[in-house]
């Protein structure tokens, strides 16, 4: 029993590091999946396997390789010259993403009565001060805000009924889906990347690990197939948070409380991307952090103005089409040997690298 609590926690962590305010609003579950019909359905199956898959290797090598980063496990799956395109890429990604997160603040603050402004800058106000901590204000986010979307996602079920689901006409023709999932799949991975090949240094047993990267990602396709079947009857093009706009119709007090928890999920990725965005640019030790901080979190605010759905529409299959191709390195290549020299690669690395 205690192996399996220790599981659940990775699992907690690992679906906590995917989830960000695409997920939770239905955005990211409508662009990949449920504009696809019945497909889509398929679609969330085949990503569920993948992020299982991936996930649990990602662990283990991290943990072969003790890698202290996520620059030790590129240069050591992908290679040196693909390694460091892949550690760039990694920063742009953050910066982007970043700026989409501030994106679903102000949507979400739209979406309840309150000026974009307000609920964009309140949010970069409020995460430059967390963040003067370091981070360390936040831990344990996750443990409440994904419960809570596991409570919606239940609820959804019961207030609204999926038969419309079965009158769906898909998008698009042909194995499109397959595309989409693989790219969903493909971003969600590579960003999680960071915390997944060091999550040995919080749990030292590998079959721990195994079975936390099982429930994990099924636990994410469960969560998104329940969304799917919420949302696949409305039109999504319309909306940039089809799932708030559903809320909303059971009633003002629901329509707060899942604000409450949109907002949650998305400021705890704020917090993370930003905060892996300043440790990458040697921003957290200086000591003009604060400042650099602002502006830094004030250059992403431009980047939310382009709009929460039209970002995660244009940048996010981008995004998943150059993580397939960072990942296939790690889905074809076998594990290294536990007694493996890769200790000794790494450090060669850390030497070149640094």
């Amino acid at each position: 029993m205690k192996r399996l609590w220790r599981a659940a926690g990775i699992a907690s962590i690992y679906i906590g590091t995917v989830i960000g305010a695409g997920f939770a609003s239905g955005r990211e579950i409508w662009e990949f999946f449920s504009r696809y019909g019945r497909q889509g359905r398929l679609g969330i199956m085949l990503s569920a396997l993948l992020l299982v898959y991936l996930g649990v290797k990602a662990m283990l090598w991290g943990q072969r390789i003790q890698a202290r980063s996520y620059r030790d496990f590129l240069y050591q799956v992908a290679g040196t010259r693909l390694g460091r395109l892949g550690e760039w890429a990694m920063t742009l990604f953050l910066l982007v993403l970043t700026g989409i997160m501030l994106a679903g603040a102000g949507a979400v603050a739209v979406q309840q009565g309150i000026p974009w402004v307000v609920g964009c800058w309140g949010t970069v106000v409020l995460a430059v001060l967390i963040l003067q901590g370091r981070l360390a204000g936040i831990k344990g986010v996750n443990m409440v805000v994904i419960p809570l979307l596991f409570l919606v996602a239940i609820m959804l079920q019961i207030k609204e009924s999926p038969s419309v689901l079965l009158e769906q006409k898909p998008d698009s023709a042909g194995a499109l889906w397959i595309l989409s999932a693989c790219q969903y799949s493909g971003y969600n991975l590579f960003l999680a990347l960071p915390v997944l090949v060091t999550m040995y240094q919080l749990e030292k047993d590998p079959a721990v690990l195994r079975w936390g990267g099982v429930l994990g990602g099924f636990g994410l396709g469960v969560l998104a197939f329940l969304f799917h079947q919420a949302i696949s009857g409305i039109d999504g093009f319309r909306w940039e948070l089809p799932l708030m706009v559903i809320i909303k119709g059971w009633g003002h007090v629901w329509g707060w409380i899942y604000a409450f928890v949109l907002w949650g999920e998305l400021f705890s990725t704020l917090l993370a991307h930003a905060f892996g965005l300043a440790t990458r640019l040697g921003l957290v030790n200086h000591k003009w952090y604060f400042l650099q901080l602002i502006l830094l979190l004030a250059g992403t605010v431009l980047i939310s103005g382009v709009g929460f759905a039209r970002l995660i529409r244009l940048v996010y299959p981008v995004f998943g089409l150059f993580s397939i191709l960072m990942l296939i390195p790690l889905a074809l290549k076998p594990l290294p040997s536990q007694d493996s020299k890769f200790g000794k690669s790494n450090r060669k690395h850390r030497i070149i690298t640094e």
